[in-house]
Order: structure tokens, then C-alpha cells, then sequence
């Protein structure tokens, strides 16, 4: 292959634009001529449709207006002087006036006009418009008003009632309010802009609009504008100018924007071009003349590029020279930028990499904290079930002693037993809502009386650095969630708000009712805050401002899914170093009635010779229920395990109703029971007993009946009663 000089090449790039200098010269002025007609006439169409579509919002910005009043309850009720005051209230000033009138168009009330002030006139809509105006809305011509002596218009529409129309209102103002959409569009220098109406009268104009407003504009655009949307010719305007002409039709009320620009300006614009051509071709001979000139001084920049980009492809650092040619040099001093840059891009990649590693180690350290959580909740659930366990035989013995021990009614220790219970099961309730465990249970709640006991507990955990406030707005309607849940969300927040004021500070909760039946409750401390750059994911799980070791990043996870679970919402406002509010906006419970607690009708009493098999593997709770069974009049069949109750079953032996634990050893839980008994004996019926939500859910879908651990003997013994009545209505 044969290679040619830069230098050759120069001088064949000179002759190949001197050839066709002339042809370019005169197609550029037939085409920049051409270019520059289109540009201008597209502009001119362009500026006036937007002209119109601003005329079209300001008609439907009044009609929207007149819409709004129309719909006024005081015309459901025909209360016209409440209306006035209403519609004086829209049209304050002398420039607008809202009219009432009859279906007929006699006016009825004008806020121009005191009310009952004399005989007023009649609108200015005739014949056809009079009667288009009662089914839709009508936009009147310019017409001069008698009362506030200008020019103006009106957007009339209907009042309609049960169907039908039943006043005309008219909402009218000067036609010169329409003057600032000249004001807002700026308009090229000598460009005079106007809006016309249906009849082709003038409604204002950019220029002069004292002298034109209310003139007829010129035959011609009426008749273009009737036959056509829009379009652009040459005419003569109101002020008497040979003009180009733009018009447009507004798509929604019927009227029109021109804008008309003088024909010397148009013809200025062409000669601007040809001149702009006449000026591309000198430039262009001066070029080749130039490149010829020049070529020998490219030879030496170019050799020196060459040696630049040969050290960058050999990675070696390239330091720029200056050749004194000013394009030559941009291009070095872009191949030492890009020197530079690749050592700087692989200074930056080798950063990356260590920032990957640490990211990676960081939610590796985020998966062994949850998996440490995991095995927390685990050893939780166990715990609290055991403790649940211990609770019922505690909570029973209390029962029997009762029971045979009449004298003892009243007793304050055996009320303090009972109150510890109480306070052990609702401590297990949130060892396994911790867990995840616990069977979420909504009920009615009244925060006016359970937040001020949730806030002193909270004050126990906050410390005594930190004030805690709570307010509660007596009219705050109930809401239904789990008070557990509802606890544990408010501990979260609490534990957070302390950890964000290490040198103490206010805590506050407060509860009123929000918007569109919502109860918000606020929690507020005086902390340091959240970064902004960090708000917005502070309710994702593993998201926490502490520092690695002091939290989990699954406290405010929890508060945003219990209120989504409650069917709610949980929002977020921080400022760094005034505070954080959290806010939770719960479904209210309008008209709920929330129980109060009372004592209970008398134990039922027709469990008396009743056959109950109870399975139950854990030794002391089985020998207390035994016992509170015996004491209703139950025979009771006691079963450690599910096997050994499925023989009893299978032989020969009678039972009325079984009563299991759904957690046991050996194979066959609670559930499993139920289900082989719904095929071997689907008569006899069974209730279970759990503390874990899973295994109550299950239980549920199975249509099963399930008590939550703890229980009293009372809901024991009734749950029984009720399970045996209901099978035997069944069977009957």
C-alpha cells in the first residue's frame, strides 16, 4: 500500500474546496434563504399557538371558577343572599363580577351591585346563545358594560339541579385582565399579538390595545379563520400595516390569537441570510487559501501527537510541549490528561476494590448479627413457652385454691398471685412477639387510658436524664391493634430516641385524630437527628446510624411493619441536632365501643360427667389441669404424648371431647391428633392449646377451636362447654 504525506493530502484538501466554492456559495443562499423563511414562519405559528392555548387556560381557568360557584349549596337551597356574600367573597374587586340570573337572562343578583338595588338588566347573552348557556358553558363576545363601563366578556354555565338548570351564572371580567398573557409571553421586537373573539372584534391587543379593543379585525382573517384552524399569509392589519400573518384557533372556546409581524422584517431576515452565505464563501476561499499556507507548519505538531499517543500505548507518562498551534496543543494536553487519568483510574479501581472487600465484610458482620438474632428468637419462643406453661399451672392452682377454699375469696395474696400472673403473660407476649412468634391479636384499644401506662413504663427504660411527656387529646377515637405490638413498636422508638440524646434530653407521645379517620400518634425526642442522605431508608431493616455493635438496624423495621400489618402507616420527619418525630397513623375505630373490664357471668356448669381425654406432656401443668377438671365435674383420661392419646382413642374407651396441647414429643403433635380424628372419629371434638402463632394460625385454618397460652380455668372450662354445645347442635 503506498502512503501519502500529511502534506500532500493538505494540498489536495485545498483544491477540492476551491472547485466546489462557487456551487456551495450559491446553493447555501437558496437553502439558508429557504432554512431561514421555514424558520421564521414556524416560529411565528409556534408563538401563536401557545398564545392560544395561554387565551384557551385563562377562559377555562374563569369557567373552572364559575363551575366551583355554581356547585354552592346556597343555590341547592335558593338562598340568594348567602350566595351574594359567597360570591362577593370570589370577586372582591370592581375589575370581575359574578352574575346570577334566571334561565331567561334576567339577572338576579351582580356583585357589582348592592343586593336588591334596583331593577337589574338582562345578560348579555341572546336568542340560541340564551339557550345554549342552559345545557353548556357559553363564552361571550366583547361586549361594553353598562355598570363598569370597560370592555369585557363572560364565562356562562349552568346551575343545574336534580337534572335540571335552574339559574344561569355568569362569571365576567375587563378584557383587559387578558393583556398579561402578552406580559407573560415575551414577544420579539416589532411582533404585535391579538386576541380576537366568535365575532372577529378585537379583546386585546400586545400594542396599543386603547386604540383597538373593540374594533372589527379585516375580512380576510375572518374568512381564513372560518375555513381553517390556522394558517399564515400576508394581510393588512387593524392599524392599516402590510403584515405576515399567523392565526390560531383557541381548541376549546372558539376564539382566536394572530399575531402579525411587518413584511420588512420578514424580508430583513432572508437578506440576513444571504448576506450570512455571501460571507460562508469568502470564508471558505480564505480557508483553502489558508490551509495551503499553513500545511508546512502541521507537519512538526502532528509528529509530536504521534510520539505522544506511541508513549501512552507503551504506558509511559507524556508531559506536554507547546508547538504553538493551538489545536495541536488542546490534543496534547488531552493525551497528558489521559495519562494522567489512567494511572489516577487505576489508583481509583484499586480504592473500589478495597471498598467492595469492605462493604462485603460489612453484610457478611449484618448476616451473622441476624443469624445471632435468629437463634435469640428461637431460645426466646422456648423460653417463653415453658414460662407460659409454668404461668397456667400457677394461674389453675390459684383457681382450685379458690375453689375449696371459699373463706379465701378476697384474699389480697391470692390477688396478688393472679396480678402476676397477668404481668408473666403479658411479659411472655412480648418475648414472643420478639420471637416472632406470638399470635398477632387486635383488639380495641383506648389510648386514652393505655398510653399514659405505656409512657411510665417507658420511663424506667429511658433513664433519668430524659423527660417523658405524654398527651393524649380526649376526643381521640379507639383504634384495633395488638397492645403487644403496639408496646413494642413505642419500647423501639423510645430505646432509639435514648440513644440519640446520650446526655439527655424530652421525650414526648402524643395521640389526636389525623385526616380521613386516622389516629396519629407522635413520638418526638430533643436528639441529635438523622442525615437526610440517610432518612429515607431508616425503616429498612439493618439500616441504623449507630455505631457497629450498638444495634441491629430492625427497630424501626418493626415499628413500620406493625403499622403496616395494623393496616396504617409509619412516617419520618428529622432535623440533625433538633430531633426526630416518628409518626404512626393507625385506621380509626369510629363509634367502636372498647370493653371495659368487668367480672365474668358464673363458671358454666355443664361439663358435670363429661369424658375428657387431656393430652399434655408437661408433668405439672397436666396434674393442675387434671385438677380444674375435676373440680367442673370432668372424668379426665390424662395422655404425656400424641401417640399414646391416638391408642386410647383407637380402644375401646369412651371420651366426650379432648383437650391437647399442640406442641409435644413423639411424633404426633396436637394438630396431627386433630386431623386423625377428623377420620376416625369426626364426631368427637377436640380443642388445642398453643402459644405460638404459627401453629394457632394453622390450628385456625383447620376451622380447629385454639386457646392461647396462658389461659384462666374459666376460659378453659367455658372453651370446653362451648366446643361440646356446638357439636351437639351439629349433630341434633
Amino acid at each position: 500500500m503506498r502512503h501519502s504525506t500529511v502534506r500532500s493530502r493538505l494540498l489536495l484538501l485545498v483544491l477540492a474546496c476551491i472547485i466546489p466554492t462557487g456551487l456551495a456559495a450559491v446553493l447555501t443562499i437558496y437553502y439558508i434563504y429557504a432554512d431561514k423563511q421555514r424558520q421564521f414562519e414556524a416560529s411565528l405559528s409556534e408563538t401563536t399557538r401557545a398564545l392560544s392555548l395561554v387565551v384557551d387556560q385563562e377562559i377555562g381557568r374563569r369557567e373552572a371558577i364559575a363551575r366551583t360557584l355554581s356547585q354552592s349549596p346556597t343555590l341547592t337551597r335558593n338562598d340568594l343572599p348567602a350566595f351574594y356574600e359567597y360570591a362577593r367573597s370570589i370577586a372582591p374587586t370592581v375589575d370581575v363580577v359574578v352574575v346570577l340570573a334566571d334561565l331567561e337572562g334576567q339577572q338576579l343578583l351582580n356583585t357589582r351591585r348592592p343586593l336588591g338595588d334596583g331593577p337589574l338588566p338582562k345578560m348579555v347573552l341572546k336568542g340560541s346563545e340564551l339557550a345554549s348557556a342552559r345545557t353548556q358553558t357559553r363564552v361571550s363576545s366583547v361586549y361594553y358594560a353598562p355598570i363598569g363601563k370597560q370592555y369585557s366578556f363572560s364565562v356562562t354555565v349552568p346551575v343545574v339541579r336534580d337534572g335540571q338548570p335552574r339559574y344561569l351564572l355568569s362569571y365576567a371580567s375587563y378584557a383587559s385582565a387578558l393583556q398579561r398573557v402578552f406580559q407573560d409571553q415575551k414577544l420579539p421586537a416589532g411582533w404585535v399579538a391579538t386576541i380576537i373573539d366568535r365575532d372577529g372584534v378585537v379583546v386585546a391587543r400586545s400594542m396599543e390595545p386603547e386604540r383597538y379593543v373593540g374594533k372589527r379585525v379585516s375580512d380576510r382573517l375572518l374568512a381564513r379563520r372560518a375555513a381553517e384552524p390556522r394558517g399564515i399569509f400576508e394581510s393588512r392589519g387593524v392599524d392599516d400595516r402590510e403584515i405576515l400573518a399567523s392565526f390560531h384557533n383557541a381548541p376549546s372556546y372558539g376564539w382566536t390569537v394572530a399575531v402579525g409581524v411587518p413584511l420588512e422584517q420578514v424580508g430583513s431576515a432572508a437578506q440576513a441570510a444571504s448576506r450570512f452565505a455571501l460571507l460562508l464563501v469568502f470564508l471558505l476561499i480564505a480557508a483553502s487559501w489558508l490551509a495551503g499556507v499553513v500545511s508546512r507548519g502541521l507537519l512538526r505538531p502532528i509528529l509530536h501527537v504521534r510520539d505522544a499517543a506511541e508513549r501512552i500505548a507503551r504506558a509511559e507518562p507524556v508531559r506536554m510541549e507547546p508547538t504553538g498551534l493551538k489545536e495541536m496543543d488542546t490534543v496534547l494536553h488531552a493525551l497528558e490528561q489521559s495519562s494522567q487519568s489512567i494511572h489516577r483510574a487505576s489508583a481509583e479501581m484499586q480504592a473500589r476494590v478495597r471498598d467492595a472487600l469492605a462493604e462485603a465484610d460489612k453484610a457478611h458482620q449484618a448476616v451473622l448479627q441476624n443469624q445471632r438474632l435468629e437463634a435469640l428468637g428461637q431460645l426466646t419462643g422456648g423460653v417463653a413457652h415453658d414460662f407460659n406453661n409454668l404461668l397456667m399451672v400457677v394461674g389453675n392452682y390459684t383457681h382450685l385454691i379458690r375453689k375449696r377454699r371459699p373463706e379465701l375469696e378476697g384474699s389480697p395474696e391470692l390477688a396478688g398471685v393472679e396480678r402476676a400472673v397477668a404481668t408473666g403473660a403479658k411479659l411472655t407476649r412480648q418475648l414472643l412477639a420478639f420471637a416472632r412468634r406470638q399470635p398477632v391479636r387486635p383488639e380495641p384499644l383506648q389510648l386514652q387510658s393505655r398510653l399514659p401506662d405505656v409512657a411510665a413504663l417507658l420511663k424506667a427504660s429511658v433513664g433519668s436524664r430524659i423527660t417523658v411527656a405524654c398527651e393524649v387529646q380526649p376526643d381521640t377515637h379507639p383504634v384495633e391493634v395488638d397492645p403487644a405490638e403496639l408496646e413494642l413498636a413505642l419500647i423501639n422508638l423510645a430505646v432509639n430516641a435514648r440513644d440519640a440524646m446520650p446526655e439527655g434530653g424530652s421525650l414526648r407521645i402524643s395521640a389526636a385524630n389525623g385526616d380521613e379517620d386516622t389516629v396519629r400518634i407522635d413520638v418526638a425526642d430533643s436528639g441529635s437527628g438523622i442525615p437526610p442522605e440517610l432518612l429515607a431508608r431508616v425503616f429498612d431493616p439493618f439500616v441504623t446510624t449507630k455505631p457497629v455493635g450498638h444495634g441491629t438496624g430492625l427497630g424501626l423495621s418493626q415499628v413500620y411493619g406493625f403499622a403496616r400489618q395494623a393496616g396504617g402507616d409509619a412516617r419520618i420527619a428529622s432535623t440533625p441536632g433538633e430531633g426526630t418525630t416518628v409518626s404512626l397513623l393507625l385506621p380509626a375505630r369510629v363509634g367502636v365501643v372498647v370493653p371495659q373490664d368487668e367480672p365474668g357471668p358464673d363458671m358454666p356448669a355443664g361439663l358435670a360427667g363429661t369424658s375428657v381425654l387431656l393430652v399434655e406432656d408437661n408433668d405439672e401443668l397436666g396434674t393442675v389441669t387434671h385438677q380444674v377438671l375435676d373440680g367442673a365435674g370432668c372424668k379426665v383420661t390424662r395422655a404425656p404424648s400424641g401417640l399414646v392419646a391416638r391408642d386410647l382413642l383407637a380402644g375401646p374407651g369412651h371420651f366426650d371431647i379432648v383437650l391437647s396441647d399442640i406442641r409435644m414429643p413423639g411424633g404426633l403433635d396436637g394438630i396431627q391428633l386433630a386431623r386423625w380424628l377428623r377420620d376416625a372419629r369426626p364426631r368427637l371434638p377436640i380443642v388445642l392449646m398453643t402459644g405460638y402463632s404459627a401453629e394457632l394460625a394453622q390450628a385456625q385454618s383447620l376451622g380447629l377451636q385454639v386457646l392461647p397460652k396462658p389461659c384462666t380455668a374459666r376460659a378453659l372450662i367455658e372453651a370446653l362447654d362451648r366446643e361440646l354445645r356446638g357439636t351437639q347442635e351439629t349433630v341434633d
